[in-house]
Order: structure tokens, then sequence, then C-alpha cells
């Protein structure tokens, strides 16, 4: 009877530690992404934080607001939608290990 709670308790040890070796993986990871018209770049982490927006002086010289948005727009969408891949790629190793996750 207690066998089996105390293997149940290191496997949730075991699970949570590796969940938190995951999150810092994820945080270290970075990734890129450009608006279409190449001029709005965005860095992302795995954990969907952005850390970068970068804008070309050439779309700034424009002066066009809608341009701008659009582009910031693109590249945030662009970067997050990687990092959400690769998040999910990662978090595949927990499939099976707990009931109800997959």
């Amino acid at each position: 009877m207690f066998g089996n709670k105390l293997e149940s308790m290191k496997q949730m040890n075991q699970m949570r530690v590796k969940m938190k070796r995951l999150e810092k993986d994820l945080m270290a990871l970075s990734f890129e992404a450009k608006s279409k018209n190449d001029l709005v770049t965005c860095i992302s982490d795995g954990k969907l934080n952005i850390k970068d927006i970068l804008i070309e002086d050439e779309l700034l010289a424009k002066n066009d607001k809608k341009l701008l948005q659009k582009s910031v727009k693109q590249a945030v969408t662009r970067s997050l939608e990687l990092a959400q891949k690769a998040a999910e790629e990662k978090m595949g190793e927990f499939r099976g290990m707990m009931p109800g996750f997959e």
C-alpha cells in the first residue's frame, strides 16, 4: 500500500524536475522571424516571450503607420508560431507519462 504511494511520489518528483529543466531549456531557445517585407524582425523564446523587435530605418522613413503595424504583427506572429511548435515538440516527451496529458 505505502509502496505504491511512495513510488507515485517519486515519479511526481521526477516529473517536476524534468518540467523545470524543460522550462529552462525553452527559455534558452531563440526564434527569429521577419515580416513579409523583411523590415521587421521579432525574436522570442520557447516560453513565448518576446525578447526583441527590430525595425529597419527604411520602414520608419516611410512614415506609414498601417504598414508598420502590419509588419510588426507578421513578424511577431511568425516568431511565436515557431516557438509554439518547438515547445510542443519538446513537450512530446511527457506524453503518456501522466493520465490526461496527451
